[in-house]
């Protein structure tokens, strides 16, 4: 049975005297960027997805099938199409007026992000006294502005509620009871976290992953216990596979299928290409997990399934967070040289750049930029390119570095914020 990775304590000093003030800054830089941008573009306050979700609990309370039209009518357009438990679970939206709900998801949207970075650096080791917490700041500014979260914050999308629980059940103390059964849930609810089962197997909690499979089937027998229809439709008649209710462009899709659906490329070659895709993702994490690089590996395992699904929205790659979590822990606390260069390096990639302000509310990403010609079929895949390349890296520093140095503050580092190295992130 493979061990859970012990915690080892951070550093008791003070961090890095930049990161007291920066951590900060950034933070406050990052929200109000985002006042200013919802003050002069209304429309992203809408938050569409989340209006779909609602729109999937009303028609449960009414008694209404789920998945013949769309919020507005259409059978093409918006549709739900997430499982008939997570129609369940969206019943109560409909409590709440459309302002309280919309502003409620934004609140409920940040505080997700702040918990899973605090739940990732407490598993990390930092300590959780108050000079440590601009580290946190540090990290949840910089991930505001990751697209992928940026953009599930304009769509009220429930990727961040996702991230939540996989940090809370994959980083507790592995003889927790419950362990598992956030998982299951939120498999239950969109099927690809159902990946860190598999994980959870690999790494040897076993227990953990029988319960999360077992929380997820009792989701489906409680869908088709109230929903029969609706849970005759989704799971036996192939609703769970069927991209082209998800968007009727198919190619819009970031994962690996949706760009070798875009080159015209053979399906069943994509199938294969995402299917080896997802298994280095799981055996680079697997080992980074063994060497005690717990954030790492969470992020390699949600990329890896984001790459392999058979549609992925771009916000759907909500798991850049862990990785920019482990980088700037790497910078901050264990002083490496290596990591902040690579954490901003990740940031500028895959931030929520402005590409254009066209329309009634603005593009931003590169995977969502169409700049024409060639570049329309190669950038929605943006995410997968950088995935490969943090696979390669990563496969590379694994293999150089030491079996036992691990993902919190080794002993030859004994100085943590002492030296000018753990302030070259800030630099």
């Amino acid at each position: 049975m493979v061990s859970q990775p012990q915690p080892l304590p951070a550093d008791t000093r003070r961090p890095p005297r930049r990161l007291l003030w920066c951590g900060p800054l950034i933070l406050a830089v990052a929200v109000g960027l985002y006042v200013a941008e919802y003050t002069q573009w209304h429309a992203y306050v809408n938050q569409i997805d989340l209006m779909v979700y609602r729109f999937g609990g009303l028609r449960v309370l009414d008694g209404k099938d789920l998945y013949s039209k769309g919020i507005f009518g259409s059978s093409r357009f918006l549709l739900f199409t997430y499982t008939p438990f997570a129609a369940l679970t969206f019943t109560p939206l409909s409590v709440l007026s459309l302002p309280w709900l919309r502003a409620a998801s934004l609140a409920v949207a940040l505080a997700l992000l702040t918990f899973s970075v605090h739940r990732t650096l407490t598993a990390l080791g930092v300590p959780r006294r108050r000079p440590w917490w601009s580290l946190t700041a540090l990290a949840v500014g910089l991930c505001l502005w990751l697209e992928p979260v940026r953009y599930s914050i304009e769509l009220g999308q429930v990727n961040l509620l996702i991230l939540a629980a996989v940090t809370l059940d994959l980083l507790a103390p592995p003889g927790r009871k419950w362990a598992g059964v956030a998982i299951g849930v939120v498999a239950g609810i969109k099927l690809t976290p159902a990946i860190f089962l598999v994980f959870l197997l690999l790494i040897g909690r076993r227990r953990a992953a029988l319960v999360g499979a077992g929380t997820f089937a009792a989701t489906v027998l409680l869908s088709f216990a109230i929903l029969p229809a609706d849970s005759t439709f989704y799971w036996l008649r192939g609703n769970y596979d069927a991209p082209e209710r998800i968007s009727p462009d198919p190619t819009l899709s970031s994962s690996v299928r949706g760009l070798f659906g875009r080159l015209h490329w053979p399906t069943s070659a994509g199938m294969a290409v995402a299917i080896v895709v997802a298994v280095l993702a799981l055996a680079v994490a697997v080992v980074a997990w063994r060497r005690g690089h717990v954030a790492l590996g969470l992020s390699l395992v949600g990329l890896g399934g984001a790459a392999a699904s058979p549609f992925s929205w771009t916000h759907h790659w909500v798991w850049f967070v862990p990785l920019l979590v482990h980088l700037a822990y790497r910078g901050c606390v264990v002083g490496s040289r290596a990591a902040g260069p690579a954490m901003w390096l990740l940031w500028a990639v895959v931030a929520g750049w402005l590409v254009t302000t066209k329309g009634r509310t603005p593009v931003s990403g590169l995977a969502r930029w169409r700049p024409g010609g060639a570049w329309n079929q190669w950038l929605p895949s943006e995410y997968v390119y950088v995935l490969i390349a943090v696979l390669a890296a990563t496969a590379a520093w694994l293999w150089r570095t030491r079996p036992h140095d691990p993902e919190r503050a080794p002993a030859e580092h004994p100085s943590v914020g002492g030296h000018d190295e753990h302030r070259a992130v800030l630099a």
